[in-house]
Parts: C-alpha cells; structure tokens; sequence
C-alpha cells in the first residue's frame, strides 16, 4: 500500500509541472501584445514558478471560476514562469516580481495598468481586478484633469511618481522635467523631480542622461536627502555597467562628503560588499 501511494504521489510530481500549460493563456509576451494592441486589450499576467504552492491553487481554484472568466473575459491572458531563465525571468526582472503568486495588468504597451499579490478565492480575487481596473479609470481621470491643478506642484509630482510606478516613461519624463525648470515650483518639489527624472533615465538604461541630471542638479542645489539620493544614483549607475571600481569610488565620495546623511547606513551595506567582489580583482 505504502509503495502504490509512493509511486502516486511521484506520478502526481513529475506531471506537476505540465499542469501550467493552462488553456486560454499564452506564453509569449511579444504576442500577447501584439493580439491586446490589434483588440485593443488589456493582459492579464500570471507570473507563477513550479515550486509556488499558491500558483497550483491559483491555477486549480481560481482559473476556471466563473468570476475570473468573467473578470477577464476582455483581456488578453499571458502566463509566464518566472524561473524559465528566458521571457519570464525577464519580466519578473523587469517589473520587480519579488513575492508568488503574483498578478499583473498591463496596456498593449506594456506599461502597468495595476498589480495584485497573492493568492485570494474567485470571488474575491475578480473583485480585486475590477477595484483595480476602477483604480485605472479614475488615475485616467486625474491625467484628463492636469491642466486644472497646474500650480499644484505636489499634485502634478504625484502624477508624474504614478506615471514612473506605471513604467511609462515617456508620460513621466516629460513632468519631472517640467518640474525642474519651471518657476514657481516649491524647492522641494522641484528637488524630488530631479530625483525622480535621475531614476527614470536609470531604468530605461540612459546612463549619460542620468549622470547629467545629477550635474544639473548640482548647480541648483547642494543638500538635502533628494540631493544626496540623486548622487547615490551615480554609484547605482557604476554597478549597472559593471565597473565596480567605479561603484567603489562612488560610494565612498558619498561617505566623506555626506558624512551625516541618514543614507550612510545604506551606503555602510553595500560599501563592503563591493570591496569584497573587488578583492579577487586585486590579487
């Protein structure tokens, strides 16, 4: 009895990863958006891993739900393993995927409508997509009501941090930009935007645009947590090319120069860590 319930429960393991080819779901990301952006659709992406006891309950319980299928039924649905080493590591990579199950809701474009984490039943979860669809709608709105908030700096910097957090940078850029050259704008709006305009390039892999934003603002301000947290980006830009020596260099004309910063824990993190990557370098 033992060795027939061991040999079905090694039958069930070796057909669970199979049980992810889920129909109705693509596996390609580039025809997903190609299908929603010739429908005009939205996708819906289910970023799952074998090893994720929720996403087989998820795939289980949810998936053929009348109110999922209901919840979806206009959308485009992509499904992609975020351990596959290919498109769906990428993506998981590229919208930080750091917890399973996780969902997202993306325009043809492949900027981010919303995102839901976890697992929750079919009621529960569709109503979850349509809170976040009417999250969409009205962001939708206050985009429609920006020239009437113009000397709403706050405002019109919370728009632009929305439009960076959607990973449509070519809405937020645009902002952050308009925000650090414009008059009237409140020093610390205007700081923040320089910030936030050195993180936009840095995502899009803009090096230069990013160093260059640092320099710019350099020339209208020299503190201030935004102003420290902009010269960090140097460093951040130094790891991203590879060039830890560079990164080295950076982060320790941060410590001298900013020595009272309350990002010198972060700085105190990360410091060591290169250092030791650097060592195998040096012998």
């Amino acid at each position: 009895m033992r060795r027939t319930l061991l040999l079905a429960a090694l039958v069930a393991l070796m057909a669970a990863p199979e049980s992810f080819a889920v129909e109705g779901f693509l596996k390609s990301a580039s025809l997903a958006q190609k299908i929603a952006k010739d429908k005009k659709q939205l996708i819906f992406v289910d970023m799952f891993a074998q090893w994720c006891g929720w996403c087989h309950k998820f795939e289980a319980d949810v998936i053929p739900s009348e109110p999922f299928q209901v919840a979806t039924a206009d959308m485009v649905l992509l499904r992609l393993d975020t351990d596959d080493g290919a498109e769906g590591t990428k993506f998981a990579r590229r919208y930080q995927i750091a917890t399973l199950p996780t969902f997202l809701i993306l325009n043809p474009d492949g900027s981010i409508v919303g995102l839901i984490r976890g697992y929750a039943p079919p009621a529960e979860f569709a109503k979850m997509i349509g809170d976040t669809l009417k999250k969409d709608q009205d962001f939708r709105k206050l985009v429609k009501a920006e020239p009437g908030y113009a000397k709403d700096y706050q405002k019109r910097l919370d728009l632009a941090r929305e439009f960076r957090f959607r990973q449509s940078y070519s809405e937020s850029e645009p902002r952050f930009k308009k925000l650090t050259a414009e008059r009237g704008v409140p020093e610390a709006v205007r700081d923040q935007a320089f910030y936030e305009l050195g993180i936009v390039y840095l995502y899009q892999q803009k090096y230069p645009d990013v160093l260059n934003t640092i320099n710019q603002f350099s020339k209208v301000q020299t503190k201030g947590e935004s102003f420290e947290r902009a010269r960090l980006l140097a460093s951040d830009v130094c790891l991203a090319q590879g060039n830890l020596r560079c990164a080295a260099a950076e982060l320790k004309n941060f410590k001298q120069r900013f020595p009272n910063s309350p990002l010198i824990p972060n700085v105190d993190m990360m410091l060591p860590s290169i250092e030791r990557q650097l060592e195998p370098i040096k012998q």
